[in-house]
């Protein structure tokens, strides 16, 4: 289902690290909210805010120097 008042990024990550990445989303309140859709996997989507999509990038780009991300 697709949100038009937010935008869906897939990614795939190490589903070790899925919990760490909802609690920084979690402490960034407004960013994005992550969703798991495929624990086993390590897929999850995050439902973004078009305001904050700038600083979404950024912390992902600055959680990628710590825990594999990828975008799919």
């Amino acid at each position: 289902m697709r949100h038009t008042d937010s935008i869906q990024w897939r990614l795939e990550v190490n589903k070790e690290d899925i919990s760490y990445i909802v609690s920084i989303f979690d402490a960034y309140e407004d960013l994005a909210i992550v969703r798991t859709l495929d624990q086993s996997r390590g897929l999850i989507e995050l439902m973004i805010s078009p305001d904050y999509l700038a600083e979404t990038r950024e912390l992902l780009d600055s959680l990628a120097g710590e825990v594999s991300i990828k975008r799919v």
